[in-house]
């Protein structure tokens, strides 16, 4: 039975946790990062800038966020969502998205929108999110609405947590700040303590490798699926 380390935040971590025990894994849970939503700042956002012509949802995270802050807010505005978790989650909210890009990546998204000359776009963001998208959307001509509707923070405790789980057989990251928090709790220790470091995508890869991190495979689908059949192979 192969130890995983799941740095998820906790409220996602279960369908994970579940799936590696389904596989006849140990999850070892050490989230890396915590969610401070900020739904008063998303419903301002609402209330000042009412009329849009759509509404780019990253995440699963920011359709909770949008649900709670503002369910009704943009009704006229076509959404693009970002993976099919992200779909889901607007659809139960009755807001069912438009596009959905093949590859399930924020810059698949805005390269297949469709013209953007003087079109206002809504985006909401995390605040540790990199302003690329947003510069992509303008030189397209976009009028960008730009809301941080969560912090994405350290969890209290976690380079101890993280300390007496090590050494685990596998790791799995599902976010550039999750690989950013784990070197640094790691400081000097060997990652090879991390075992076999597997990535949900790309922009993972690119965060896990600058700080120094072993990625030695990467999900594809850049899904938790994608991720599940990626640890698999890798583990034998």
């Amino acid at each position: 039975m192969a130890r995983v380390l799941v740095t998820r935040a906790a409220e996602d971590a279960r369908p994970l946790c579940h799936s590696l025990e389904a596989s006849g894994h140990q999850p070892v849970r050490v989230p890396l990062l915590q969610r401070l939503w900020d739904v008063e700042a998303l419903a301002a956002a609402a209330a000042e800038h009412p009329e849009a012509d759509w509404l780019l949802v990253t995440s699963a995270t920011l359709a909770d966020v949008l649900a709670a802050a503002a369910p009704g807010a943009w009704k006229r505005a076509k959404i693009g969502a970002v993976g099919p978790v992200t779909a889901r989650r607007l659809s139960a909210m009755g807001r069912p998205p438009d596009l959905i890009p093949s590859t399930h990546l924020g810059s698949a998204l805005v390269a297949e929108l469709p013209d953007l000359s003087g079109k206002t776009v809504v985006y909401p963001k995390a605040d540790l999110a990199p302003g690329t998208m947003a510069e992509i959307l303008r030189d397209r001509g976009a009028q960008v609405i730009e809301v941080v509707a969560y912090q994405n923070i350290a969890p209290p405790g976690h380079a101890e947590a993280l300390t007496q789980a090590l050494p685990v057989d596998a790791t799995t990251l599902l976010s550039g700040s999750a690989a950013t928090r784990l070197a640094a709790a790691l400081g000097d220790t060997e990652p090879g303590v991390l075992g076999r470091v597997v990535v949900i995508g790309p922009s993972t890869a690119r965060a896990a490798q600058e700080v120094g991190l072993p990625v030695h495979a990467i999900a594809n689908p850049y899904t938790v699926n994608g991720l599940l059949l990626a640890l698999d192979q890798e583990l034998g």
